[in-house]
């Protein structure tokens, strides 16, 4: 079934690498990824393809989210660190814990910095519209 391939110079054994072979192979694969064993066979291969890239989109966030983790982690550890300082004197107390999640406060940042590039892009988009009316106001009273 299929073509022969793949001749060993050390062995005289030659192995089977059919396309239904190579299939069954990822079919696993494929379906760890959501995709079911019908959607796998007898659908589009373009399906296949999207199930793939949304499986590394997948991958990569949850990559992102753990990450985010282990600096939320490592702020904590930062802030307690002074109370478990050996040498530390009675009375030391932690640091304050950040109130709100990083991503809330980036946000607010990334708000502001966008509204004001809003209002840069209308302010600009104003002027270049009284230039344009100038000109022609200019050039009809230059006849």
């Amino acid at each position: 079934m299929g073509c022969r391939g793949l001749i060993s110079k050390d062995e005289p054994i030659v192995e089977d690498t059919s396309l239904t072979t190579l299939f069954e192979k990822q079919c696993p694969m494929y379906m760890s990824m959501g995709m079911t064993y019908d959607e796998f066979w007898y659908d589009t291969p373009y399906k296949a393809k999207f199930y793939r890239e949304a499986y590394k989109l997948k991958v990569k966030h949850r990559d992102e989210e753990m990450w985010q983790q282990g600096v939320y982690i490592y702020e904590a550890l930062c802030k307690v660190s002074p109370i478990l300082h050996a040498f530390s004197k009675k009375g030391t107390k932690p640091l304050p814990y950040s109130d709100k999640p990083y991503l809330s406060q980036m946000s607010k940042e990334e708000n502001k910095i966008t509204k004001e590039q809003e209002a840069e892009n209308e302010r600009l988009k104003a002027i270049v519209q009284f230039n344009a009316w100038a000109k022609a106001v200019a050039k009809k009273f230059n006849k």
